[in-house]
């Protein structure tokens, strides 16, 4: 999760979308005033500051963390900023999004523990997909973001983003948690029961089978 005083932006970080990677390289350009969660594993070039401070009123130490979703962004920040910044997230095809994500317990040794022999269609019949609909929606489904990239567009419109707010993003270099893809042979019911599990999100996207 990004927060830009100085730009005027929100990140909200979604799960397998390479929000890592857009996280290490806007963290470059953020200033020392600007607020920047923890990421793990750390990434060379990603420098965290201001996700916590002093709140007697309710918890001695209170957090901005990595997956926080809209709503929590704006209970803590309040709504004069987060009405008035602009505020993005990055959302996958279904299919795409929940092979990466298979592939990440299966093949990521931060992950893979107790999942490194996850078949495919376990993984698809367990259901535990990354529908992260939540993440950007008010909680009774309407939308609070300004705008959802679509993962196969990230180049082109995360600088038309940066040009937008003169961030001075020109390209994506880093490639963080990538390297764990696995190919996998998806059925017509699996692709039905992912597209279903989606439903929430793909009427924002537009994402169809």
């Amino acid at each position: 999760m990004l927060l830009s005083h100085t730009h005027k932006f929100i990140f909200v970080k979604t799960l397998k979308t390479a929000g890592t990677s857009i996280e290490v390289e806007l963290s470059k350009l953020m200033s020392d005033e600007d607020i920047v969660t923890p990421i793990r594993p750390q990434e060379i070039g990603h420098v965290p500051r201001n996700f916590e401070w002093d709140d007697i009123e309710t918890t001695p130490r209170n957090k901005f963390y990595n997956h926080m979703t809209a709503m929590e962004i704006k209970r803590k920040v309040g709504g004069d900023i987060f009405n008035n910044y602009f505020k993005f997230c990055v959302e996958r095809e279904p299919i795409d999004k929940c092979v990466s994500h298979y592939s990440m317990f299966k093949n990521s040794l931060a992950h893979n523990t107790e999942t490194h022999q996850l078949s495919w269609n376990e993984y698809v019949i367990a259901g535990n997909f990354p529908v992260d609909t939540e993440k950007y929606t008010d909680g009774k489904g309407k939308l609070i973001v300004d705008k959802i990239i679509r993962f196969e567009n990230l180049e082109k419109e995360i600088l038309e983003v940066s040009h937008k707010l003169n961030i001075g993003l020109e390209k994506i270099t880093s490639r963080a948690k990538s390297g764990f893809r696995s190919e996998v042979e998806v059925t017509l019911e699996q692709k039905k029961r992912i597209y279903s599990a989606f439903a929430s999100s793909n009427k924002f996207t537009g994402y169809q089978i």
